[in-house]
């Protein structure tokens, strides 16, 4: 019996999620540049000449991958977009970065491995867009800083970026170190510390 339309579709959908995932992981581990096309299809289980039927070009899998970790980022930072981070939206701010960071280590793997590869590091920034995805970063670390007992707004400012990016690296690589019930705790700990009241 023929397949219906739904059932190619999803047999699709299916193979291009395979692709996706097998290319995070690689990208992650082995870096951005250091892989190669017929790795991706390799890994996966497919042909080179099927994974063209997916994605055109491995920057392609690279820009679908890069807009799902920023459609990620963009739910978790200042929710309602007024420039503004109300305790309630630094509350739900703190639960997706922790979210992200226990159940997405994979693609903060590759967030990582992006930012110390400077020609990777170059086509994100030239060839996608990341100016939005920036602008909200720096909206929800200021905000945060500004609840710091820090005088020097420039100083506060760069003591929470830097504690974001150290609390996202510790706790994306290592997975073996703090169980999730230490994380959880710590969790409701840092909400504390920047809440107004």
């Amino acid at each position: 019996m023929p397949r219906t339309k739904e059932q190619y579709e999803k047999i699709r959908q299916e193979r291009r999620e395979l692709i996706r995932e097998t290319a995070l992981k690689l990208f992650a581990t082995k870096g951005y540049a250091a892989t190669s096309i017929n790795e991706i299809a390799q890994s996966a289980g497919i042909s080179k000449g099927l994974m063209y039927n997916y994605f055109a070009s491995k920057e392609d899998v690279m820009q679908t991958i890069w807009d799902d970790l920023s459609e990620m980022f963009y739910a978790a930072i200042d929710s309602n977009h007024d420039g503004e981070v109300s305790d309630e939206e630094m509350e739900v701010f703190i639960d997706k970065l922790f979210d992200l960071l226990v159940n997405c280590r994979e693609e903060m793997k590759l967030y990582y491995q992006c930012s110390f590869q400077p020609e990777v590091l170059d086509f994100l920034q030239h060839k996608l867009n990341t100016t939005k995805l920036m602008q909200r970063q720096q909206e929800i670390v200021k905000s945060l800083s500004e609840r710091l007992p820090i005088a020097d707004a420039d100083n506060a400012y760069f003591s929470v970026l830097v504690f974001l990016k150290g609390l996202s690296m510790v706790v994306t690589y290592t997975e073996s170190v703090y169980d999730n019930g230490f994380l959880m705790k710590y969790k409701e700990f840092l909400k504390e510390c920047f809440s107004h009241n």
